[in-house]
């Protein structure tokens, strides 16, 4: 045997071990990495009702125990409440929390014509006052963190303060989302679902179209025939592939919640965010506020942003926010679930930033431009 088929022999051995080391791994921590943090949420005293709002809305919300400054947690897109439990144990006592199923998600109404930033943000509004019967801190992922905006635009009496987790201002704009990795990988892919009716089940239409099978070549061929497998012997239930590891799982988790695609259809639109003008809404936010950036920023060889927002767009919120305290994580886009204790802790720390200002004298809405 000569010394380079040895060489080739051992590389071989090697890589199969690391493989299989690293399979063995992601079995065990992948075993009910999304369901276990759902059940201790429950153990800990969150419990779901709905709410109504207006004739023709109720929105399903999950309280936790009372006690606590007043949060108000808002999903994004595609996401329910159960999304959140990781991060909530560690919420509780600063906190006293409710998560809402935003319009066309989870358990509430699914009305499209709800599906409008501006309206959403008056119907979670109206939620702050009825659970809470006063201001609260207003902490939104992604699209939720829009909608924290304009609540805390529209109605500065009810916000003591909001943290936006990766939001994505003005990347959403319309001149704008065909060069962004949602609108590439989900968003385009919701319209012609939506315009088909040959396949019923989006998930299974989603993963053989995903942006990501360009990066995991064969290995995104096995992925899909197992999610489409499982979604068809029971789409209630969340597909896993145990031996791919959480991360590589929440790409189909994510797209496997229940919501309305019709909610997507009016991002992709941009029916969403009609009436609503970002840089006005950022300028008229007064709160305490902080962004959570997730890092790094990138673009694909295709000039897509391959992030929530890009460093110039965060540049242009850190302007117009008037009280901020920017966060960079590193971080996948979820940074509630992929760097929970960050996440927390920026919430925590918010909180101390809201009663400074209220022991200072300050009211809801009311703050300074941070030095």
């Amino acid at each position: 045997m000569n010394l380079v088929l040895l060489n080739v022999i051992v590389s071989v051995v090697c890589t199969t071990l690391v493989f299989v080391v690293r399979a063995r791994l992601a079995v065990k921590h992948t075993r009910d990495y999304f369901t276990k943090h759902v059940q201790e949420a429950h153990r800990l005293g969150f419990a779901e009702r709905r709410v109504r709002i207006r004739d023709g809305l109720e929105l399903n919300i999950a309280e936790g125990p009372t006690g606590g400054m007043p949060l108000l947690l808002i999903p994004g897109q595609g996401t329910v409440w159960q999304e959140y439990p990781k991060a909530l144990p560690g919420l509780i006592g600063t906190y006293h929390v409710v998560v809402v199923d935003v319009h066309g998600h989870g358990r509430s109404t699914w009305n499209p014509d709800d599906y409008t930033a501006v309206r959403i943000a008056d119907d979670l509004a109206a939620v702050i006052e009825q659970v809470f019967g006063g201001p609260a801190v207003v902490a939104g992922h992604s699209s939720g963190g829009l909608v924290g905006a304009l609540i805390a635009a529209r109605r500065p009496e009810l916000v003591y303060g909001v943290l936006f987790e990766d939001s994505p201002f003005f990347s959403t704009e319309p001149d704008r989302i065909a060069k962004t990795y949602v609108y590439v990988d989900a968003w385009a892919n919701a319209v012609d679902f939506l315009a088909q009716d040959a396949e019923r089940d989006w998930v299974c239409w989603y993963m053989p179209r995903s942006y990501w099978k360009r990066f995991f070549g064969p290995f995104w061929t096995l992925f899909t025939r197992s999610v489409v497998r499982q979604r068809r012997a029971d789409p209630t239930r969340l597909p896993v592939i145990r031996w791919a590891g959480v991360n590589i799982n929440r790409i189909w988790e994510t797209m496997s919640h229940p919501f309305d695609l019709r909610f997507t259809g009016t991002f992709a639109d941009s029916t969403w965010l009609r009436g609503f003008d970002q840089g006005a809404t950022l300028a008229a936010v007064a709160c305490p506020t902080t962004f959570v950036k997730a890092m790094p920023t990138r673009h694909d060889r295709d000039g897509n942003l391959l992030a929530a927002l890009s460093d110039d767009d965060l540049a242009r919120v850190e302007g117009l926010l008037g009280d901020n305290v920017t966060l960079p994580v590193r971080s996948s886009h979820d940074v509630h679930f992929a760097r929970t204790e960050e996440y927390v802790a920026a919430l925590v720390r918010l909180a101390d930033r809201v009663a400074t200002s209220r022991s200072l004298g300050g009211s809801p809405g009311a703050g300074g431009r941070a030095r």
